[in-house]
């Protein structure tokens, strides 16, 4: 696993709010400065940005696991950090606040990278050619900027995934992660192809 040891100041414009006891977790799309916003758009980057806040989260362990899914069979789980390889990682206050980017490449795999403060993790996964274009990143929120969040178990946060194709041939990526299906059973339902969902567990 690729760390690197940085500042990423920029990114962590965002205000936060802070909760007392239960355990939410906040989500807030892209970035509020509208230059380095439409910049993103250019490129062909999304920004999710997430704060898991609790009085119960010092001291825990995480992990961010990515599960990829093909014609509805769970092809891969990849987990693409775990805090307890180094004590420096381990949550030492009440908030964790982190960023999620993916980007597609002209290579047919796409990049997807976790910012939190000090360090970074990345992946790249493959697509087929006749897939990379119909990828996009969809978040579990919905219209919603906040949501309870399991402190004891595995937390769906977003998907990458392919459209769901309705019948007068129009697709719909909101629909879907909008839909409160469970995640893993997609396919059942949309019959996508194609998808990966990106997750958070808490130990």
């Amino acid at each position: 696993m690729k760390k690197k040891i940085a500042l990423l100041m920029l990114i962590f414009v965002g205000h936060f709010s802070y909760g007392q006891s239960n355990a939410t977790i906040e989500n807030k799309h892209g970035l509020s400065i509208v230059d380095l916003q439409n910049l993103l758009y250019f490129e062909g980057i999304s920004l999710e940005k997430f704060n898991i806040k609790s009085t119960e989260l010092n001291g825990k362990n995480y992990q961010i696991i990515i599960k990829e899914f093909v014609n509805g069979n769970l092809t891969k789980t990849d987990t693409v950090f775990n805090s307890k390889e180094d004590e420096y990682f381990r949550i030492k206050a009440d908030t964790l606040p982190f960023n999620v980017l993916t980007k597609m490449s002209d290579l047919n795999y796409f990049k997807i990278q976790f910012q939190f403060r000090g360090f970074s993790s990345d992946r790249k996964y493959s697509v087929l050619p006749s897939e990379r274009d119909k990828f996009t990143l969809k978040s579990f929120f919905g219209a919603k900027t906040e949501l309870p969040i399991n402190l004891n178990g595995l937390n769906y946060l977003l998907s990458y995934m392919m459209p769901f194709v309705r019948n007068d041939k129009s697709e719909a990526y909101c629909e879907v992660a909008q839909s409160e299906v469970d995640p893993e059973k997609l396919y059942d339902k949309y019959k996508i192809p194609h998808y990966f969902l990106i997750a958070i567990r808490f130990e």
